[in-house]
């Protein structure tokens, strides 16, 4: 029985900062969402935050296009702050396969308790 109450203890562990992660995740991309819907209303390509090569000179031609297409004129913002949004998101799909693989773990070793205890 000792198992049993370790192994809901590591998932709760798990499951506590996953929901941390979520949180704070949700938070940052949201903000990040805001900024960037100000930066296309204000259209001043010199604060989108570009890295491309040739930076702000490389867009400033497909600006029309942008404006109209705001999913697209997003990935061209904020670049360094995206790439740690999307960091983020690959951190909360780790703790969130994890929350699954101890759900499943978890479910298989009392499955077998229960089994054996019936036996």
């Amino acid at each position: 029985m000792k198992h049993h109450l370790i192994a809901h203890d590591s998932f709760r562990e798990i499951l506590k900062n996953r929901e941390e992660i979520k949180t704070a995740f949700i938070k940052q991309e949201k903000g990040l969402l805001e900024k960037k819907e100000k930066l296309l209303k204000n259209k001043d390509l010199s604060k989108w935050g570009y890295l491309g090569e040739n930076g702000q000179r490389e867009i400033e031609g497909k600006l029309d296009k942008l404006v109209q297409h705001k999913e697209a004129a997003f990935t061209y913002m904020i670049q360094n702050e995206s790439k740690e949004i999307e960091l983020q998101r690959e951190q909360l799909a780790f703790y969130t396969n994890q929350c699954f693989e101890e759900t499943r773990r978890i479910g298989r070793d009392d499955g077998k308790l229960l089994i054996d205890h019936f036996i």
